[in-house]
């Protein structure tokens, strides 16, 4: 009786990748598109450069002549985060989905609690400036009242703000873990690192 040994696989034949690691090769070299990404850094800045200058700086003037010119700004600035997410949503949902990745479910609720949020928001903030009749004062034909806490969209406005700062910062954790616990170079999707080649794609 006779034995066959199996001959060993040569250094330079071509390796076989699994199903699961071409799966996590397309997962970690996925990236969004440009204007994805540029919309997403923009609503980035502009949400938390309203959350601080709206709770350290606003809240903290007289309603006063010289609050206008802040308002005015803030009230510009939360309707350009409006159009921003609109914008967002309507790509995501026109564009090629990305790859999955652990706790997709759980990213998902977050994206969409923080687009609700932000659109929360706008639609308070609007609600507040008609309301009170800060809008006459922020076009020159009228005084700013005397208190917004008198107002119920100034509440939901508040409230709302407290949940925006919560979940950013969740949303910062967990962008944090994938990136350097799970190590999927998840960031890379939103065009923070380079790809395998050491180059931006």
């Amino acid at each position: 009786m006779c034995y066959q040994v199996a001959a060993m696989p040569s250094a330079d034949a071509p390796r076989i990748r699994s199903p699961l690691h071409f799966r996590s090769s397309v997962m970690q070299d996925f990236r969004y598109r440009a204007p994805q990404i540029a919309i997403h850094w923009l609503v980035a800045a502009v949400v938390l450069f309203l959350l601080a200058t709206g709770m350290l700086v606003l809240a903290e003037l007289p309603n006063n002549a010289q609050k206008v010119g802040n308002l005015r700004i803030h009230m510009i600035l939360g309707g350009l985060a409006a159009l921003l997410v609109v914008a967002r949503i309507a790509l995501r949902r026109r564009l090629p989905a990305p790859p999955p990745v652990q706790g997709e479910t759980l990213g998902w609720l977050g994206h969409l609690a923080l687009n609700l949020v932000v659109l929360l928001l706008a639609f308070s903030g609007a609600l507040l400036v008609l309301q009170s009749g800060a809008l006459d004062a922020v076009l020159g034909n009228g005084v700013l009242p005397e208190d917004f806490k008198q107002f119920l969209p100034r509440k939901i406005h508040g409230l709302a703000a407290r949940a925006a700062i919560g979940l950013v910062g969740l949303h910062v954790l967990a962008a944090l873990y994938h990136q350097l616990i799970v190590k999927d170079r998840l960031l890379f999707r939103m065009g923070l690192g380079f790809g395998k080649a050491g180059q931006s794609r």
